[in-house]
């Protein structure tokens, strides 16, 4: 998008705006003079003074309805600068409400990325302090859902995919209803992909090549179209199957049965299940109704079958030992399993299953070498055991299957060091 056209898309906002509220002339903006202070959200400076600008907004051509997100900022107070952020909604000449838009802080900011009326719900994808939210609406009712995103995103079909936190896998959320897609398992490190909507059905990704020290922004750009015009075509699950409703056990016994060819050692599926699968079968970042801080990285028991290696070492139990690391080895070479298992038309579950699946295959490997070494892959972190609140969230779920439980109970009575406080 040039400067010109963004410019010209926003007046016809304002314009529209206007409409909305009755009025022959655009809405006015007061842009305020730059102060010296960033929004962290939007890499912008912070206005000082009086000041109102729309950040984004929406149209719905067939009823006339218009939402936008708009920032105001007030005179500084004792050092205090106020700063609201808010969507509005208007309609037949009238302002019918507004909300807050829920923040860390409205401080520092808010970048809209995203705003379209489906029927009578309004979505919003927005980037503030700390993440990417999605916002779902439905004027002029005040209440809202909110979802966590990544700040990497693309659409397709009304799926906003992401970057999971979980390494290789792109998660996705369907619009409105906010309701979790089916995740994706990648082959690219997730911190270093970039992806884009290639086609209707297809996302393309590619490496994110860092800049190198001394090179110009021209030919760190020409380099970034090199790595795109050789990027990976993913293909999506159709449309109709895209919803994903896990009921777990039913997972969890169809993932006993693609796996039984790999002669799992006790408790072996179980605690992969919980630990590596985690995004097949349960909402981990469930749906809120109001900001609230997240637990905070690094919480999670992926690499849970790590410390159970090392804690059957530490006890005496080589030989145990050793046949968890064979395992996983041969999880890593399982022949015949379909790359793109979501893509083939099975139902929902059997989709899960075997995409799933796929996503155990990957890791596989990762968690032997981590069980070799002692060490986590470049760019990954874990602290679950960091301090008591964290090691005792995961010993109260009780929602994750049995086995995971016990294996975790002996774990944690060793009480081991966080793996990423041991480099």
């Amino acid at each position: 998008m040039t400067d010109s056209t963004g410019h010209l898309e926003h007046d016809a906002l304002l314009t529209a705006i206007g409409r909305a509220l009755g009025s022959d002339v655009p809405y006015p903006e007061a842009p305020g003079t730059p102060g010296d202070a960033l929004h962290l959200g939007t890499m912008k400076l912070l206005p000082v003074g009086t000041s109102r600008e729309v950040l984004g907004g929406a149209v719905d051509a067939a009823t006339g309805r218009v939402a936008w997100v708009e920032q105001r900022t007030g005179e500084p107070q004792g050092g205090y600068v106020p700063v609201s952020i808010d969507v509005h909604f208007a309609w037949e000449g009238h302002l019918r409400g507004q909300v807050e838009v829920p923040t860390y802080n409205p401080y520092f900011g808010c970048r809209v990325g995203f705003m379209r009326w489906y029927g009578d719900a309004l979505v919003v994808i927005y980037r503030e302090k700390h993440r990417t939210l999605a916002l779902r609406l439905h004027p002029p009712a005040e209440a809202l859902t909110l979802a966590t995103l990544e700040d990497t995103w693309a659409f397709d079909e009304d799926t906003v995919y992401f970057v999971s936190q979980h390494p290789g896998l792109l998660e996705g959320r369907l619009l409105p209803s906010l309701e979790q897609a089916l995740p994706l398992p990648v082959p690219e490190h997730p911190r270093s992909v970039q992806f884009w909507r290639h086609a209707p059905g297809a996302l393309a990704l590619a490496p994110w090549p860092p800049m190198n020290h001394g090179e110009t922004r021209d030919a760190y750009q020409h380099r970034l179209r090199k790595v795109r015009e050789s990027a990976r075509l993913v293909p999506l699950p159709p449309r109709q199957s895209r919803a994903f409703s896990p009921r777990p056990e039913r997972l969890w016994a169809r993932l006993d049965a693609l796996l039984a060819s790999t002669a799992p050692p006790p408790l072996g599926v179980d605690v992969l299940v919980g630990a590596v699968a985690t995004a097949f079968w349960r909402d981990e970042r469930p749906l809120a109704t109001g900001y609230a801080s997240e637990g905070g990285r690094g919480s999670s028991p992926r690499f849970l079958p790590v410390y159970w290696y090392q804690h059957l070492r530490a006890g005496g139990r080589a030989v145990e030992a050793e046949a968890w690391l064979h395992w996983l080895e041969r999880i890593s070479g399982m022949p015949d399993v379909d790359a793109t298992p979501w893509a083939r038309g099975h139902d929902v579950e059997e989709a899960a299953a075997r995409t799933a699946l796929v996503y155990l295959r990957a890791r596989a490997p990762v968690l032997a070498e981590a069980c070799r070494t002692g060490r986590l892959p470049e760019g990954e972190y874990c602290y679950i055991f960091t301090t008591p609140d964290r090691t005792r969230r995961l010993e109260q779920d009780a929602h994750q299957p049995a086995g995971f439980r016990e294996v975790l109970r002996q774990v944690v009575a060793s009480r081991p060091k966080s793996l990423s406080e041991s480099d």
